[in-house]
Parts: C-alpha cells; sequence; structure tokens
C-alpha cells in the first residue's frame, strides 16, 4: 500500500458531503486495519522494536536497523568441587545442522597446580580427537578460557554432545564450572 493520503479535500465553509467523508475516513481505517506496510511508514516515526513482530523461525534477531543470527550454543553447567571424568553433564542435543566457532569455560573457584582441562564429546568421540592439546581450558591461577580451533566443526540435529573433566588444578581442583559451546 501507497502512502495514505485523502480522497477528498474540504476548504473553509464547505460544506461536507457524507459520502465523501466516509470514503476519507474508510481510507484511514483500511490502513489501520492491516493495510499498514513499510511504504507508509515514515522512516522517522521512530517505532520502538518492542512493538514490532519479527519472524525469527530463520534463524535471525533483529536490534530495529540490522538482522542479525541469533547466538546457538550449549551450556553446561558443574556445581561444587571439580573431579575427572566422563559424560559429567547431562547430555545435549542439537535440534538442527549447527558448527562449533567457539568453546567458553569458567569457573567460580579458580584451578591451582595445574590446568583444568575440559573435553567436549560429540557422539562419544571428541571435538579434538586428532589435536587433544587444543582441548578448552582453565590455565592454573585463571578462572576462564576459550577456544576456537576444532578437529570436528559440524554438528547434526540429534546427535549427542557429552563433557569430561581430564585434569583438574592438583592444589586447587576448582568449582563451579560452566562450558558454553558456540555454534
Amino acid at each position: 500500500m501507497a502512502t495514505i493520503t485523502r480522497s477528498y479535500e474540504y476548504a473553509a465553509g464547505e460544506t461536507i458531503n457524507p459520502d465523501e467523508n466516509n470514503a476519507n475516513e474508510n481510507s484511514l481505517f483500511n490502513a489501520i486495519n492491516g493495510g499498514l506496510d513499510n511504504d507508509n511508514i515514515d522512516a522517522s516515526a521512530a517505532i520502538v522494536e518492542s512493538k514490532l513482530a519479527f519472524d525469527t523461525t530463520s534463524g535471525h534477531d533483529h536490534d530495529g536497523t540490522d538482522s542479525k543470527a541469533i547466538p546457538k550454543g550449549f551450556v553446561w553447567t558443574i556445581v561444587g568441587t571439580l573431579t575427572t571424568g566422563t559424560s559429567l553433564a547431562p547430555i545435549l542435543i542439537p535440534t538442527g545442522s549447527q558448527t562449533i566457532s567457539k568453546a567458553y569455560v569458567n569457573v567460580k573457584t579458580g584451578n591451582t597446580g595445574a590446568d583444568l582441562i575440559i573435553d567436549i564429546n560429540l557422539d562419544g568421540t571428541s571435538i579434538w580427537s586428532t589435536t587433544q592439546a587444543n582441548r578448552v581450558k582453565i590455565v592454573d591461577g585463571s578462572t576462564s578460557g576459550t577456544q576456537t580451533s576444532f578437529d570436528t566443526t559440524a554438528l547434526t540435529e540429534g546427535a549427542l554432545l557429552t563433557v569430561d573433566i581430564d585434569q583438574v588444578g592438583s592444589t586447587v581442583s576448582g568449582a563451579d564450572l560452566t562450558i558454553t559451546l558456540k555454534a
């Protein structure tokens, strides 16, 4: 629909014709009740994004000026003092094809004496199966770490993601771990 215009314009002192007046009002009612589109909303209208409905089923979010991908990822938490072991958090399952781009790890209580090393497995095989040195870690004395190098990056719908702790601090093992896998 184009810009909304009046069908009839009256001059001062002119008698208003009911049919013409109704035509003007009907143009407005039709526009407001489903006829508004990009063509008849002024660019300076400054409509707040919270008043707009966006179709995010395509995997996009909107900030009012740009369309951007909605971040997808997986988050595990392991509460308490950390120990080594396999499949230490709930199994997470991708609901569609995704590509791993970054892993984040953070602890409330930092590990000391040795690095904290985390492994993430896809259907039972490490996503660092060839280059184990790239497993995500928190270095001795720190509380966070990241990794962007992976041997496997492709996730498929229905795959199983599990988390292992391969090494903890030797003096203080660390506690309250959060692992985020960005896809």
